[in-house]
């Protein structure tokens, strides 16, 4: 008999704040306040008191944005 166990998916590292502004080459502000991340709907996860990102959600948020990163 031959099983077929699915290889399970790679997980995607969070990254705050910090790390995320230097990736994308945008202020960190953008990350930092909640009034940034809210009104140009960044992607992100609340870890406790913490906030993080995952840089495949930025990256394809970024592309939406079109160059309006004002």
């Amino acid at each position: 008999m031959k099983h077929s166990y699915s290889q399970p998916q790679a997980v995607e590292p969070m990254v705050g704040a910090q790390h995320a502004a230097r990736t994308l080459a945008l202020p960190l502000h953008f990350f930092t306040k909640p009034s940034s991340r809210a009104s140009k709907r960044i992607p992100h996860y609340r870890v406790g008191q913490m906030v993080r990102f995952r840089i495949s959600e930025l990256s394809t948020w970024a592309a939406t944005q079109g160059g309006t990163h004002e």
